[in-house]
């Protein structure tokens, strides 16, 4: 998919929860992979990635934003996580609910993507914006 010009961003996030679907098929089996191993650092690869795809930005944006601000891409070892749990019987709101605080700890607590954490301190409103 190229960067500039092709879909629009709305299409793209529909190819983008696709390659999602397909990573976190077999999430369950595989959760407990180290954070720092080779295939969590390619899982994180494909999401940033993907994430500047969806914004058609360049690739010099942290990661960590543009997965909260522009994709609206949960990091993908919490999305691994909300999956094995959703699948070992927790309740899909409980489930969703767990993905956002780590995802907004997370948030407050990381090195890059500072600005824009100024700019946009709570995730769960920025999710939830009416436009």
């Amino acid at each position: 998919m190229p960067n500039v010009g092709g879909a629009r961003a709305s299409k793209r996030r529909v190819l983008a929860s696709v390659v999602h679907s397909q990573l976190l098929y077999v999430a369950p089996a595989w959760h407990k992979v180290p954070y720092n191993c080779k295939l969590m650092q390619r899982l994180r690869r494909i999401q940033r990635i993907m994430s500047i795809r969806v914004c058609s930005t360049y690739k010099t944006v942290s990661g960590e934003a543009i997965g909260v601000v522009m994709a609206e891409m949960a990091p993908i070892d919490l999305l691994i996580q909300e999956r094995y749990d959703r699948y070992h019987g927790m309740d899909n709101n409980l489930a969703r609910t767990k993905l956002l605080q780590q995802w907004q700890e997370k948030w407050n607590n990381g090195i890059y993507g500072r600005w824009t954490n100024r700019l946009i301190p709570d995730i769960q409103l920025w999710l939830n914006r009416q436009y």
